[in-house]
């Protein structure tokens, strides 16, 4: 039997790091984390960072419904 898919797991962790600030988003999980890292570096701006993170999210849970069978 499969694991029903819950996208209320999933979110958005965003960072920075350096002068001027580099902006890093990153895909997490709770309660399980997911096994590996799925993120994107190198953005100006934290909401730039931000939205790209987002937007890659719902392309994972799409894609990961898709696998699982589950409808979003």
């Amino acid at each position: 039997m499969s694991a029903r898919l819950r996208p209320d797991e999933y979110f958005v962790v965003t960072s920075s790091r350096g002068r001027p600030p580099v902006w890093t988003w990153e895909i997490q999980s709770r309660p399980k984390p997911l096994g590996i890292k799925l993120g994107g570096a190198d953005f100006n701006s934290e909401p730039g960072a931000k939205l790209a993170g987002e937007n890659a999210l719902i392309e994972f849970l799409v894609r990961l419904g898709h696998e699982e069978g589950n409808v979003l």
